[in-house]
């Protein structure tokens, strides 16, 4: 059961990245085929988001192409000339200074939708004139009619405006639609329809040169992105302000349009004049693609072309806007750049881009057909191999490939968007990377706080302190699965155990042994040992895990002496407290040994096994038989030479065939005194001696050692072996090995 619960915490994360990633592949889907909807709503406020952002850090840049100028009806024209709306005859006077400056063509940011009041025809409807005041008045009207004087003058490369819009009024007249389309297949077309307009008087109508829309649809915050090029109304479509200069201006007899069906509509996919090519949504909205912030275009303050006695070079052959800056006139607009932007450049950058656009090149932003489809693979794509690779990798590395897709994901948007001028969106891409690299980033932080609790509690009573806080550092240093590793054990065990705790009682055991094994255990840890178990009046400890050590062997043997001295330490306060004095047999052995969390599934622990284990357990046991504290293996006295050993004895253990030799480490070489040194070096002559059947010679020097220390086994041990062996019959490959047949 508790491998299955861990088999499904591991997938988890899977599971619920798919989870994730289905439902932002849904907003995808609900995006594409439902606009309007919540959904795309959300998408689309974020994706206007990085839009802004990105014409703050790369604002479009454009060649220089047709000279386009603002003529603006600033302060110092409304100083100039009076308040505005002026006389008809003062715009008319203002089309003729402007023709009369070679300007290329005229359009009018405004909309002139009522008559002007003729002050003949209001006296002479007033009546209080004498027939021959009225006669000679009447004489005069035409002469004195603005809308006529204006009218005269707009025939030549003039185009006025007009508005497209759902108010509820109509005024004015309209100019013939660029394209008519009836009921059937008009209801197929996605462009924006209008149900009112405030047009041009019938007169301007029929004396401009042509006329377009100045409509603006700002976005959902008010900001302007986009404008119309095209809306409908009724049974028309109808051109805005800029692409009907654009066609004036490239002498186009018409606007082509071309649309894609699919799902039953016909969307717009770009508007053509002349050679120039712009491409919108939909719907026929334009990103506009400013190039700056206000005042990018040059501007002519009208009272200045007015009052102008000598040609203005810059409105030679120039396209000429005429709008307004003045703040009274509130033709201010807020941009992605700025607030207070005027109203008459978002025209100026449409016809701008429009004019310099072409099948080649293209200088209008927009979103090519097969960006749904490429989004939408990138979303299922991208998404699935988040979902499958993050929850492998630690979180600092979810971070850095989650942090370096995400700047891949903007570095290649920002490149489109200055290279091609693709408006490619991103905040669902975005948005999907981080939801899932933050669910796996914040599992994984809470799987490593698991894992380094879980280890805490695996490791905190058998592992040094400062052990501990590495492992928490860095999980990755431990192998929980098991793995083959060089180390050393240790073994210890109280001598006469059985007839120690037959003389005590359980507390008074309990609590001699807690006494006992509390600065043995820091002993250990003081060296860098591992606790392996506590069986009983045993101590079980390794060394090279789960930290390496590369001075394991040592550190085992300095724990091994460390834990003689301790244990004689206690003797005198045990002694004081009336508990036995205890004695303890220590066997150390190096070598290849399984390591890792091992058990069941009801009980699980971090230990050692294999041979070189059972070893180092035999070790302990013969110390009794030898009368040694301390034995180890010939792994461990290969590795610590800085230790003065004797060679206790050539061994077989019980179960092994192979023999080995056993050490008795007698302390470090620099804190040996030169009578000990000699002793050593003595008795190891003595054992040269008896493996060369030197048997007097052996005698002689172990009858020598015997008399200076009388009490130790290993000197009686072998004086009673060599009789025995000169009396025997051994065989030629004899090697002085002794097997040992119990544990």
């Amino acid at each position: 059961m508790m491998n299955w619960i861990k088999q499904q915490l591991r997938i988890f994360p899977v599971w619920m990245g798919l989870v994730i990633l289905g439902l932002f592949v849904v907003s995808e889907l609900v995006v594409l085929n439902r606009p309007g909807s919540l959904a795309e709503r959300a998408f689309q406020r974020m994706d206007t988001m990085v839009y802004d952002w990105r014409f703050h850090l790369l604002t479009p840049q454009r060649p220089k192409g047709p000279p386009i100028v603002i003529v603006d009806i600033d302060e110092a024209s409304l100083k100039s000339e009076g308040r505005w709306p002026w006389p008809r005859a003062r715009i008319g006077d203002l089309v003729s200074a402007l023709h009369a400056q070679g300007v290329a063509l005229i359009g009018f940011d405004v909309v002139f939708s009522e008559p002007e009041i003729n002050p003949a025809t209001r006296l002479l409807e007033s009546g209080r004139l004498t027939p021959g005041a009225a006669s000679e008045l009447k004489s005069l009207e035409d002469t004195l009619d603005g809308d006529k004087a204006f009218a005269a003058v707009m025939k030549d490369r003039t185009v006025v405006g007009y508005f497209l819009h759902n108010e509820g009024i109509h005024s004015g007249v309209l100019p013939a639609p660029f394209f008519p389309v009836d009921g059937k297949e008009g209801d197929r077309l996605t462009v924006v329809r209008m149900k009112d307009y405030t047009g041009m008087l019938p007169l301007f109508a029929s004396s401009a040169s042509g006329a377009g829309f100045i409509s603006t649809l700002p976005d959902a915050d008010g900001i302007m992105r986009r404008s119309p090029l095209v809306l409908r109304y009724e049974n028309g479509l109808y051109s805005s302000l800029a692409l009907e200069m654009a066609r004036q201006y490239t002498k186009s007899p018409f606007i082509r349009m071309q649309t894609i069906s699919t799902g039953g509509q016909l969307r717009i996919e770009s508007l053509s004049v002349g050679k120039s090519v712009v491409y919108t949504d939909e719907s026929g909205l334009a990103l506009i693609p400013y190039k700056g912030k206000g005042f990018s275009y040059p501007y002519v303050s009208a009272a200045k072309v007015l009052h102008a006695s000598a040609p203005m070079p810059e409105l030679k052959g120039a396209i000429v806007l005429v709008g307004t800056s003045a703040l009274g006139l509130t033709d201010l607009r807020t941009t992605p750049l700025e607030t207070g932007y005027p109203g008459v450049e978002v025209h100026a950058n449409l016809l701008d881009a429009i004019l310099q656009s072409t099948a080649g090149a293209n200088y209008s932003f927009y979103r090519p057909d097969w960006e749904p489809g490429m989004t939408f693979t990138l979303l299922l794509t991208v998404g699935l191999v988040f979902v499958l690779i993050l929850p492998r990798l630690e979180p600092g590395y979810m971070l850095v490939v989650s942090a370096g897709w995400l700047a891949v994901l903007t570095l290649v948007n920002l490149a489109f968007w200055k290279s091609a001028h693709y408006d490619l969106p991103l905040s669902i891409l975005v948005m999907s990377t981080l939801v899932i690299a933050i669910f796996n980033i914040s599992y994984g932080f809470m799987r490593a706080n698991t894992q380094k609790r879980e280890m805490k509690t695996l490791f905190g009573q058998y592992v040094p302190p400062a052990h501990v806080e590495q492992i928490l550092m860095d999980s990755q240093m431990v192998n929980m699965e098991g793995e083959s590793r060089h180390m050393t054990v240790l073994f210890s065990d109280i001598r006469s155990f059985t007839t120690i705790s037959e003389g005590l009682k359980a507390n008074r055991l309990k609590q001699m042994l807690n006494d006992f094994f509390t600065p043995i255990t820091r002993v250990i840890f003081d060296n860098n040992g591992t606790i392996d178990k506590y069986v009983g009046d045993m101590v079980m400890a390794f060394w090279n895990a789960p930290l390496f050590d590369e001075n394991h062997a040592e550190h085992a043997v300095d724990a091994a002496m460390a834990m003689q001295r301790m244990a004689d330490e206690l003797i005198p306060q045990f002694a004081a407290r009336n508990l036995p004095e205890i004695h303890i047999g220590i066997g150390v052995n190096t070598g290849f040994m399984n390591v890792g969390d091992m058990g069941s599934e009801y009980r699980r622990t971090y230990t050692v096994i294999g041979d070189s284990v059972n070893l180092g357990s035999r070790l302990e046991g013969l110390t009794k038989f030898y009368g040694v504290k301390v034995l180890v293996g010939e792994g461990t006295y290969d590795l610590t030479p800085m230790y003065l050993y004797r060679l206790v004895d050539k061994i077989v253990v019980k179960g092994k065939r192979e023999p080995v030799c056993v050490y008795e480490p007698v302390c470090r070489l620099e804190d040996a005194s030169e009578s000990r040194i000699n002793r050593v070096k003595a008795y190891n002559t003595a054992l040269d001696h008896y493996y060369s059947r030197e048997w007097d010679e052996a005698e002689q020097v172990l009858r020598e050692l015997h008399k200076g220390d009388p009490d130790r086994v290993l000197y009686k041990m072998y004086l009673e072996r060599i009789p025995q062996l000169r009396n025997a019959v051994l065989p030629e490959d004899w090697m002085g090995v002794f097997e040992h047949h119990s544990k």
